[in-house]
């Protein structure tokens, strides 16, 4: 008596007809509520695939032989590769499906040929077996290959990490038959351990398939409501508590590392004046596109977030003062670049900067760029200016840079801007 004979077929089979109905049922359910889930309906479908899969291999014996073998098989390999399409679309990646399908199909045309011409069961089994080995493999890289991008990559490693396994059990089965010759039973009903091994196989599968794909879809849905509760609306930068969160964990980055980390305040010059004269909808307009007129030139880990009215923080990541000033330079030209009505009222920023350091919380770094932006609004707009910990004078902080500071002459405009170049 082998260990597989405490397992009774028809309830494998009935399980796994269990489980399918379920996940098709949820994650058909999930596309409804979140429209932009990507992916979910095609995993949806690949369960639906694997029932008439399942119920036409267990009815081996009581249809048409072709019926069971061809029909079954098309049934399940279609299911693997709308789980393979699926899982590639929820996860971001732009690799193609060319691989998976074309496996699949020189799996249907053996089939085909050692069904109708010759009936051998045993290249049957050694096709299948491998390409559901191959799909499933193909998804495991895919998922260790994402895991970091994602809010929860120890789940998608241990997803991984299950797919592996399933991928060697797939191969090993064709290896097995190819060595022992195939199964004795006539059908899948048929108490025999390589018929119930299969059938408990893919119970397993299916549920542990079902629900990891159910907790990473989770878990996605709430890290994006969460960074959409972060989000300003108006601007689509970081609201204000989504930026200072950001600001926290840079700090603690900053604490266990060497890196440098920069900080500054953008004001939008004269905004009040904009409202006033143009009108609500021409200041919406305009912090529309300062954000994204600055958020167009920042890296990866650079955030900006609107900080209050007319007001963005920004921070810049293994920034050291010195290079900041010349991005803050590059931002305010980009945004002189733009203009409200067509382009009748330049707009112009004042940006108040500074360095934080290993002593500093959140209230402490934003105080000093503050402190800044208060200067650089005082002494006409249009400008930056820079206080660090070390000073409050920055044009100290300029010549410790090795910086010197052209002031505007006498004929300068009413909005001077200020520009820092090597002595």
């Amino acid at each position: 008596m082998h260990v597989f004979s405490w397992f009774d077929n028809r309830t494998l089979i009935f399980c796994d007809f269990l489980l399918a109905v379920a996940f098709a049922i949820v994650f058909f359910g999930m596309k409804r509520a979140y429209p932009n889930l990507r992916g979910v309906s095609m995993i949806a479908i690949s369960f639906l695939l694997g029932i008439p899969g399942a119920f036409l291999l267990a009815l081996r014996g009581a249809i048409p032989y072709f019926v069971s073998v061809l029909l079954a098989n098309s049934f399940v390999l279609a299911s693997f590769v709308f789980l393979y399409r699926g899982i590639l679309r929820f996860l971001g990646s732009r690799r193609t499906i060319l691989l998976p399908c074309a496996a699949s199909y020189f799996s249907l045309a053996v089939l085909f040929y050692f069904t109708l011409v010759q009936d051998r069961i045993v290249p049957r089994v050694v096709a299948i077996s491998v390409t559901i080995g191959l799909v499933r493999g193909l998804i495991a890289l895919e998922l260790f290959r994402k895991s970091p991008a994602f809010p929860s990559p120890k789940v998608m490693r241990l997803f991984a990490a299950s797919m592996t396994i399933f991928a060697a059990i797939s191969v090993s089965c064709g290896i097995f038959t190819v060595l022992h010759g195939a199964p004795s039973a006539s059908h899948m009903l048929d108490s025999s351990a390589m018929g119930t091994a299969t059938l408990l196989l893919g119970v397993v599968s299916v549920c542990a398939t079902g629900l990891f794909l159910l907790v990473l879809a989770s878990n996605f849905l709430i890290a994006h409501s969460r960074d959409e509760s972060q989000k300003d609306v108006l601007s689509g930068a970081f609201n204000r508590r989504g930026i200072e969160a950001k600001l926290a964990a840079e700090l603690k980055h900053l604490y266990r590392s060497e890196k440098r980390l920069s900080i500054a305040l953008v004001d939008v010059d004269y905004f009040k004046s904009i409202n006033d004269i143009s009108g609500h909808a021409a200041g919406d307009a305009a912090l529309r596109d300062v954000a994204h007129a600055i958020s167009a030139h920042l890296r990866g880990r650079d955030c900006l977030g609107r900080y209050g009215g007319d007001e963005f923080l920004l921070i810049l990541p293994e920034t050291p003062c010195h290079v900041a000033l010349n991005v803050v330079d590059r931002l305010s030209q980009a945004v002189r670049n733009l203009g409200i009505s067509g382009g009748e009222h330049p707009l112009t920023l004042s940006i108040g900067l500074t360095e934080a350091s290993s002593a500093d919380d959140t209230v402490t770094v934003i105080a000093r760029a503050d402190k800044a932006l208060y200067q650089a609004k005082s002494e006409g707009r249009n400008c930056r200016r820079v206080v660090n910990i070390e000073t409050d004078d920055p044009d100290k902080v300029y010549r410790a840079m090795g910086l010197v500071m052209r002031r505007p002459s006498a004929e300068a405009p009413a909005n001077p801007q200020y520009t820092a170049t090597h002595q």
